[in-house]
């Protein structure tokens, strides 16, 4: 799901693409139970590879991790991309609460729940030609890791420490988002002191692949201003 980033930045940026604990390639790996637990796993991957400073593009939860990571790693992040973020984990602007999702995981399983929600992701829904390409990038995610996951969300929050963050911060967001809300980007904005803020138009969740070159361009700008 990020081929057009992996091909827009290689030229400028080394990249390196997580699947976090519990998801596709890594869903043999247990879902810690804090975001706390996600972001000091992505350091200690890091740490394994050598890599001290880095930039983050963090997607949905992945941008509630980046934040988590430039609290608690602040002198090793050069810089946080907030993508269809948020910083609440509730996400009380999405199409259904976790507690909704948590009872269709139990009941009807994970492929199913997986379709249904990527299918929020776009616009076109599952008639959108990037839908096929998320659905194969979520497979074989562990029931346990997603509710565990959707549960570690709704108990975090980074009201309370967000201003105290000093990254320079890019946070995007679709106009027509149904998981996150403009607003959630504008508390974001609005408390992060060195931030900026784009709206893509025409653009749901998944903004990297329904306008990957306005959203590379987006984020390459940003990173080459910051992070070099």
């Amino acid at each position: 799901m990020w081929m057009p980033q992996l091909v827009g930045f290689k030229e400028q940026y080394e990249i390196i693409a997580i699947d976090l604990p519990g998801f596709s390639k890594s869903s043999s790996i247990q879902a810690p139970n804090s975001l706390v637990g996600f972001a000091n796993l992505v350091i200690d991957l890091l740490d394994s590879i050598n890599v001290n400073k880095f930039s983050i593009l963090g997607f949905s939860m992945g941008g509630m991790i980046a934040q988590q990571m430039a609290k608690d790693y602040e002198n090793r992040v050069k810089a946080n991309i907030l993508y269809s973020s948020s910083a609440i984990g509730k996400l009380p602007h999405r199409f259904e609460s976790w507690e909704d999702s948590i009872l269709s995981l139990n009941q009807v399983g994970v492929d199913l729940t997986a379709s249904n929600t990527i299918a929020k992701w776009f616009i076109d829904g599952e008639d959108s030609p990037f839908y096929k390409i998320c659905r194969e990038a979520c497979s074989g995610a562990n029931l346990n890791s997603c509710i565990t996951a959707m549960k570690a969300m709704q108990q975090w929050t980074s009201i309370e420490w967000l201003k105290q963050l000093k990254t320079p911060s890019l946070i995007i967001a679709g106009d027509r988002d149904k998981s996150t809300n403009i607003s959630d980007a504008l508390i974001l904005f609005e408390n992060l002191s060195n931030s900026e803020l784009c709206i893509l138009p025409g653009c749901a969740h998944g903004a990297n692949l329904e306008k990957p070159d306005l959203f590379n361009h987006v984020v390459l700008n940003f990173l080459n201003s910051v992070a070099l």
